[in-house]
């Protein structure tokens, strides 16, 4: 692995992609080794991204302060991230293929 500095400026994000003010500073650009990429983006109160879908790997956000929202489009908002069900009793857990090898 190798470990550089971002000597990258913050940059406002595009007019075709965002509405309002967003800025975006670089933290890992894809390359031959490793297709991932990573960005922070930070909006501004009532900016917005446009309709956008992330091919073929999906894209993962952390909100790290106020609040995002996710939406397809027509449809409602997505707030529930995780449906919690009950516990792992000791015996499904003793059961699991990788606990007993």
């Amino acid at each position: 692995m190798q470990i550089t500095r971002n000597s990258l400026d913050t940059n406002p994000g595009p007019s075709d992609w965002f509405t309002g003010s967003v800025y975006i500073d670089a933290v890992a650009a894809p390359s031959d080794e490793s297709a991932v990429g990573a960005a922070s983006v930070h909006f501004t109160p009532g900016a917005l991204t446009a309709w956008h879908t992330h091919h073929p790997h999906g894209q993962t956000i952390w909100v790290t302060e106020e609040v995002g929202l996710c939406q397809r489009r027509g449809g409602p908002i997505e707030g529930n991230v995780v449906t919690w069900a009950d516990h792992v009793t000791d015996d499904e857990y003793a059961q699991a293929p990788e606990v007993n090898n």
